[in-house]
């Protein structure tokens, strides 16, 4: 959720998740000089085992909390506690735990490269990055020694896999992203879009069992590299959004700025479907020229590394919607005046991870 109704890179409009924007060369200028002088990708040493907290609590919820300053993009890197107030359904809970990315505190995070077959006939799909994989490669130099890269696909004709599995490794992703995209003699048509919307789903959970099996277990972000030339049913679309709700996980995007536009659709679908996944997720989606993938990445990139957890303890578990706000204090609101603050704006409590994550 977005606390205001807009956010804006040069100037851009924003849509729903999707910031559509011209990376302007000021810009790109300045983003390489926040990513150097806040240094998150050099870790510092990490805590001795005497100074190690271990966290163990089976039912608590953390919320990824992003901020953002409209006046130069930047995200607030000196929050505190105090800061935050948390609702859940309307009912202000106690913060049970709090870490800032600042201070390398948050959860390290799977980031996955995600696509679907380059099939014949597909509009906005994966065929606008063939040939240009390696212009993400520059935004891989800023992530976190403790982050790792993973690719995965999923089909219309029913195939999904994760292609490489996690990997601290910052040259073989883009690789293995280059070959899964290549051109693929099957068709769309018929009922391949039920097909792949079956099959999309599936892909998302594969994901997230990968990072449930791991330990620690990480923050498993999907970045979509597709023209997102989508729609599903909103019901259908909504028990896609509710794996995610019921576990954890970000979904962003990147669009190629010549990808044909989709407009509206009727009848209960919805439009662009990672847009939406994105949207529920607290993530966004951007739209960017082939010479800015990496800056769009990078943008990604600050989100998170930058992001707050807050924890709480769930009043009821009962496996159902709950609404979720994050609202910083009178006093906080006067400090940062004009602060955006984004998250996903529900989730589901449960008291164990569904049988398909484990």
């Amino acid at each position: 959720m977005i606390s205001k109704s807009r956010d804006s890179v040069c100037g851009a409009k924003s849509m729903r998740a999707e910031t559509k924007f011209t990376l302007c060369s000021a810009l790109g200028a300045a983003l390489f000089s926040f990513l150097i002088s806040s240094s998150f990708a050099q870790q510092p040493e990490q805590p001795t085992a005497a100074q190690t907290t271990i966290r163990v609590q089976s039912s608590l919820v953390l919320v990824d909390v992003i901020s953002q300053d409209p006046k130069n993009g930047w995200p607030v890197q000196d929050f505190k506690k105090e800061d935050f107030r948390l609702y859940d359904n309307g009912h202000e809970v106690p913060i049970a735990s709090f870490d800032s990315g600042a201070r390398y505190a948050t959860r390290p995070f799977v980031l996955w490269l995600t696509v679907i077959c380059n099939e014949r006939g597909k509009i906005g799909g994966s065929a606008e990055f063939v040939g240009k994989e390696s212009l993400f490669r520059p935004a891989f130099d800023h992530l976190d020694k403790r982050d790792t890269v993973g690719v995965a696909h999923w089909c219309d004709n029913g195939e999904t896999r994760l292609d490489l599995p996690p990997t601290k490794d910052r040259d073989i992703p883009l690789r293995v992203l280059a070959e899964t995209i290549k051109p693929i003699s099957f068709e769309v048509g018929g009922k391949s879009n039920l097909v792949g919307e079956d099959t999309y789903r599936r892909m998302l959970r594969l994901i997230i069992q990968d990072a449930h099996r791991r330990n620690p277990q990480p923050l498993p972000v999907i970045v979509f590299l597709d023209g997102d030339h989508t729609g599903q049913p909103r019901y259908e679309l909504d028990q896609v959004v509710n794996d995610l709700l019921e576990t954890s996980g970000i979904v962003f995007g990147i669009k190629d700025q010549m990808a044909p536009r989709m407009y509206g659709l009727g009848n209960g679908q919805v439009s662009e479907i990672s847009h939406y996944v994105a949207e529920q997720t607290g993530g966004q989606y951007l739209t960017a020229p082939a010479k800015d993938y990496a800056t769009a990445l990078d943008m990604i990139l600050v989100q998170l590394h930058f992001r707050y957890e807050l924890g709480f303890v769930p009043p009821k578990l009962d496996g159902k919607r709950h609404e979720l706000r994050v609202e910083l204090t009178k006093e906080a609101h006067e400090k940062y005046k004009g602060i955006l603050l984004k998250f996903r704006p529900e989730y589901i409590p449960v008291s164990e991870a569904p049988v398909w994550a484990r």
